[in-house]
């Protein structure tokens, strides 16, 4: 049976996707992470919209503490200690440039499912949680080098 914290997360999911790429706010939050300065000059109201940035993802973040405490019943100050190191990593994975500008929200899903594939295989295979967490910093560390050489491809091709 399905929890229902699963729907949940497939609500905010959905709402997150609508609201990223269906309004303007959402459309400026990718302008600024593009070229901030471009952003600035083409008249949107950059502080704003970087503020609005950090107060939406600070929603997103109380949301997913709620769901991680519902869910284990429970509430531990160091619970979700490895969890930045997991979502950079989805991020990255999903094709989200740590520079700014480029990213899909579904990729990121896609991301978070596949370091989901990989902890879960390494538990089945006994792994410890600090090789874990090196793994997970290899594949990041990967990740991270592979958007580097796209971007110097794409700029290779560009002249």
């Amino acid at each position: 049976m399905i929890q229902v914290c699963y729907f949940i997360i497939f609500l905010i999911e959905i709402l997150v996707y609508i609201f990223i790429n269906m309004t303007k706010m959402g459309r400026y939050f990718y302008a600024i992470g593009g070229n901030i300065r471009a952003a600035e000059l083409s008249g949107i109201n950059v502080r704003f919209y970087i503020v609005s940035a950090y107060v939406f993802s600070a929603v997103i973040t109380s949301f997913a503490a709620l769901l991680i405490t519902a869910r284990l019943e429970t509430g531990e100050p160091n619970v979700g200690a490895n969890f930045p190191l997991l979502s950079i990593a989805a991020c990255a994975i999903g094709g989200v440039s740590l520079l700014g500008g480029v990213g899909r929200v579904q990729n990121v899903v896609l991301g978070a499912f596949f370091i989901i594939l990989i902890q879960n295989g390494m538990n089945l295979m006994r792994v410890g949680s600090y090789l874990q967490m090196v793994v997970i910093g290899g594949l990041l560390i990967v990740a991270i080098s592979a958007e580097y050489f796209r971007q110097q491809m794409l700029l290779t091709i560009k002249n």
